[in-house]
């Protein structure tokens, strides 16, 4: 009996999945997030928006090193001084040795190092929560990739966060979330500091980079939404609960 021509036929591969730039993946992050994990599931990416953040902290920093860092790093050394935990000629040399370039590396050096570590910290957090609470495994470099690309949602909020520095002269007091609400002493007590870290949590730059990372984790672990959404949200609140704390506790304040 003569086999049909169809049948000796090689079966068809699956369609590859689609892929996209770096350019336009930035794009559909904030236009349409469902398609913007296209392609990170074999395709590795992270590394750009790692990149761009660090570069990001460190040009604001840059810029607004001599008009709001320094002299906000300057109003602590006087209240040290007046509390009598510094004299004025180590306040005088302290200043002199940061009004330069040395200064300003010293400042924005950091953010190099310790932005890749946040990001780290954070896909092993959301890989570890997703893949035991939901029980559908998201690897570590897929959790990498939600965090990293979620985080350029943050980039308007840092550029908004640096004009209000700069025509206050001050990186005290930014605040794009709900601390804006919370009474502020001068200096601010422990307890503000705390409630305010914390409040900033719910502003709009902070939910929506929530809901990016949700809709991110759920379809690169291809897990439902709604288990992965309460799972997110739990770790969320959870870290932030802990900065507070920690941002409260070793604050200058009273």
């Amino acid at each position: 009996m003569e086999v049909p021509e169809a049948s000796l036929a090689a079966p068809s591969a699956p369609p590859e999945e689609r892929s996209l730039s770096p350019f336009a993946r930035v794009i559909a992050i904030f236009t349409n997030p469902n398609r913007a994990w296209d392609g990170l599931a074999t395709r590795s990416q992270w590394w750009f928006p790692l990149i761009v953040m660090a570069l990001l902290g460190v040009g604001l920093t840059a810029a607004l090193y001599q008009r709001a860092v320094l002299p906000t790093i300057t109003e602590q050394w006087e209240k040290m001084v007046e509390d009598g935990k510094m004299t004025q000629d180590q306040l005088d040399k302290a200043e002199q040795r940061m009004s330069g370039p040395a200064g300003i590396a010293f400042s924005a050096i950091p953010q190099v190092i310790a932005w890749p570590a946040i990001m780290l910290f954070l896909a092993a957090g959301v890989s570890f929560a997703v893949s035991f609470m939901v029980g559908t495994k998201l690897r570590f470099r897929h959790a990498l990739e939600v965090v990293t690309w979620s985080s350029l949602i943050q980039l308007p909020e840092q550029v908004i966060g640096a004009v209000l520095a700069w025509s206050r002269e001050t990186m005290r007091g930014i605040h794009l979330g709900l601390g804006i609400l919370v009474p502020q002493a001068e200096p601010p007590e422990k307890w503000q500091v705390g409630v305010a870290s914390f409040l900033d949590a719910f502003g709009p730059f902070e939910i929506w980079a929530l809901a990016v990372v949700i809709i991110g984790a759920a379809t690169l672990a291809g897990a439902p939404r709604k288990p992965v959404a309460w799972v997110i949200i739990g770790l969320f609140l959870s870290l932030r609960i802990v900065l507070a704390v920690v941002g409260a506790i070793f604050s200058p304040g009273g």
